[in-house]
């Protein structure tokens, strides 16, 4: 008797110490290819992979979405813009935005000497509010005069599905 006591401690002390452990949300993570972009624009993406691609996690913490890519063959020691689209309800830090298609840029990196590069992003959890968002990533040249927001290199297709919950 006194050891089947001990036993039926012993699992509820495992269960106790084990309940945050089986309650925290799981992570899962996304991968999305970079394809080329014609024309320039991100609503023209092409069927073409472009070498690269974007990982979208929605973690547990303080951060709500981490948007972390690597790139290949662009142009060699040159800046680039990541620019993210649907966002609704962003609040974060940007660079710039383009309201119509709710993109915003949200950092730059620049590439090496072979044209590759890469970068990583955290979305707070103040920034986001939760819910599921068609995610759609561009890189784009830096603005210019000509063209204030700059021209899509590279995209991935439209749209990666990314459900963005508290813990």
């Amino acid at each position: 008797m006194k050891r089947t006591i001990t036993i039926v401690m012993a699992l509820t002390a495992l269960l106790l110490i084990a309940s945050p452990v089986l309650a925290a949300k799981w992570v899962d993570s996304q991968k999305a290819d970079f394809y080329t972009v014609p024309d320039g624009n991100s609503d023209n993406v092409s069927d073409i992979l472009a070498g690269g691609q974007v990982t979208l996690v929605d973690p547990m913490g303080n951060v709500s979405l981490i948007i972390q890519g690597n790139v290949r063959d662009l142009t060699p020691s040159t800046t680039y813009a990541v620019w993210v689209r649907n966002l609704a309800g962003y609040t974060g830090d940007y660079l710039n935005n383009y309201e119509p298609l709710g993109y915003f840029m949200l950092t730059t990196f620049t590439t090496n000497a072979k044209g590759h590069g890469n970068f990583h992003i955290n979305i707070g959890k103040d920034d986001l509010p939760d819910g599921t968002y068609d995610i759609q990533v561009a890189i784009n040249d830096l603005p210019s005069d000509q063209h204030p927001n700059g021209v899509t290199k590279i995209a991935t297709q439209k749209y990666t599905v990314v459900t963005v919950k508290g813990e």
